[in-house]
């Protein structure tokens, strides 16, 4: 009976502990500062394309200079 009822706690513990996280990730997800994070890292990566782009025209153009000299 006493094993029952331990396997019991356990089971309720683990619930508990599984709803407070679910609140928290919830919270976290909606909350303001995580779309703007959202955000500001599709600019990021928006902008590190656009800056390999530059590169890789600038190393095309530099090629074409050397072949014509």
């Amino acid at each position: 009976m006493e094993l029952f009822t331990a396997l019991i706690w356990i089971l309720v513990s683990i619930i508990f502990i599984l709803l407070i996280v679910g609140i928290a990730r919830y919270a976290v997800d909606s909350s303001q500062t995580s779309r703007k994070l959202d955000t500001l890292m599709k600019e990021v990566r928006d902008l590190r394309a656009e800056v390999r782009r530059i590169e890789q025209s600038k190393q095309h153009s530099q090629h074409i200079i050397d072949e014509k000299v």
